[in-house]
């Protein structure tokens, strides 16, 4: 028994002491794998005027090498996207202005890990299923190919991953499946059944793109420089530039938006175009609430795109004066064009540049609102309503540029921090 003892007391303390290692790991549970599901928030978000502020909250002990915020997605849903210096990817989400949670993306299987440690978010869209869609383009300058990103944020993992091209990511109208696009590129992806891309091409001599709209009828819009080109099962169609104005926007892309059945296509600041099933038109923003000191501005307007309630938003484009795009003919042509029998009107005469140099010293600073269901052309001051809307001090003045109406709400962005803002807020 005595030599039994020291044997039975070494037992006990062996049970002693694994049960306190127990206990305490318990108490103190091992950190979350590096692909681990979920991080803490890493964010912020608290009421700041009539919007929000959004602000990084990072951890001293979590290096982190870049955190970018993308632009406003439909649904009230803001996405920054973590980039640590470990190689993690880490996806803040925000939802009508509050933080909704942080997540860790794991690296997609069949995407290369040394793509996915730097890669880029460069756009995303969120489904209604809640489906994140996350468009990851390369971080590193070797023109590697984007990969699109299927990601659960309940489970956090990723239901697929396809190679895809181009910046941008337009989602369907059916919602199984989304246009990607850029410059030079464009594709459909569809995910019904096995997630498939199909290259769509662009027409010929199309160099490259300046929108992309995804149509109910399966039709798919792309404005260009050259003007507009229509995709349907038949193959490409083209439509041709209106006749130029008497002010020319060099370099001022095309616009487009989709509203209740009808195409709207901004050819050129000033000249809109519809068009519902057949061909386009004009389409005149009734003007009677502009003041006829802002009369000019119907000459600026650059189409931005169209809100959640289906209103059109336009900001007011820069014309260059010193390009004449409407000299008038010269006598020369007008009399050959009379020995020809031609009863073609002389061309109308150009712009005169001195009452507009008069009039943009004033500035541009203004945004236009239209509803072409319910009312005329609303102006809205950009400085004006700026001041009732409680920015928070350290956040400069926007341009009416930054507008982003498709997703109805304005985002900006100061180094970590962010302020959002529902456009209902602006022009209620």
């Amino acid at each position: 028994m005595k030599r039994a003892l020291p044997w039975i007391l070494t037992f006990v303390a062996a049970g002693g002491i694994a049960a306190g290692l127990f206990a305490l790991g318990r108490r103190h549970p091992a950190s979350a794998p590096a692909q681990g599901p979920a991080v803490s928030s890493l964010f912020t978000a608290a009421p700041a005027g009539k919007g929000w502020r959004l602000s990084l909250q990072a951890a001293p002990d979590q290096p982190l090498r870049t955190v970018r915020f993308l632009p406003p997605l439909q649904g009230g849903w803001v996405l920054a996207q973590v980039l640590t210096q470990t190689g993690d990817q880490l996806l803040g989400r925000f939802l009508e202005g509050r933080w909704r949670d942080t997540l860790r993306v794991p690296t997609p299987e069949g995407v290369p890990a040394a793509f996915f440690r730097f890669a880029r978010l460069e756009d995303a869209v969120q489904l209604d299923n809640g489906t994140c869609l996350l468009l990851y383009g390369d971080g590193t300058g070797s023109g590697t190919a984007p990969w699109l990103v299927a990601l659960d944020p309940f489970s956090a993992r990723v239901r697929w991953a396809i190679r895809g091209v181009g910046t941008r990511l337009v989602l369907g109208p059916d919602g199984q499946s989304c246009l990607l696009w850029g410059p030079g590129a464009l594709a459909r992806v569809t995910w019904a059944g096995t997630p498939r891309l199909e290259d769509l091409g662009l027409p010929a001599g199309v160099q490259a793109c300046d929108a992309v709209v995804a149509l109910p009828d399966g039709r798919v819009a792309l404005a260009h420089p050259g003007g507009l080109a229509l995709l349907s099962r038949m193959g490409w169609t083209s439509e041709p530039l209106p006749e130029p104005g008497s002010l020319a926007f060099p370099g001022v892309p095309g616009g487009l938006a989709a509203r209740d059945g009808a195409l709207y296509w901004q050819a050129r600041p000033g000249q809109l175009e519809r068009a519902d099933s057949g061909a386009f038109a004009p389409a005149v923003p009734p003007a009677a609430d502009v003041p006829a000191s802002r009369s000019r501005d119907l000459q600026l307007l650059h189409l931005a795109g169209a809100d959640p309630k289906g209103r059109l938003w336009f900001t007011l484009a820069n014309p260059d004066l010193t390009i004449r795009t409407a000299a008038p003919a010269s006598p020369a042509l007008e009399a050959a064009a009379a020995l020809a029998g031609s009863s073609a009107a002389p061309a109308p005469q150009a712009e005169d540049p001195g009452p507009w140099l008069d009039y943009l010293k004033e500035g541009l600073d203004r945004v236009y609102v239209w509803d072409p269901a319910a009312g005329g052309l609303r102006m809205v001051d950009w400085k004006a309503a700026w001041k009732g809307l409680g920015v928070p001090p350290d956040f400069p003045l926007p341009l009416p540029r930054d507008l982003q109406p498709g997703a109805g709400a304005l985002l900006l962005v100061k180094d970590t921090e962010a302020w959002w803002l529902p456009l209902d807020r602006l022009a209620p």
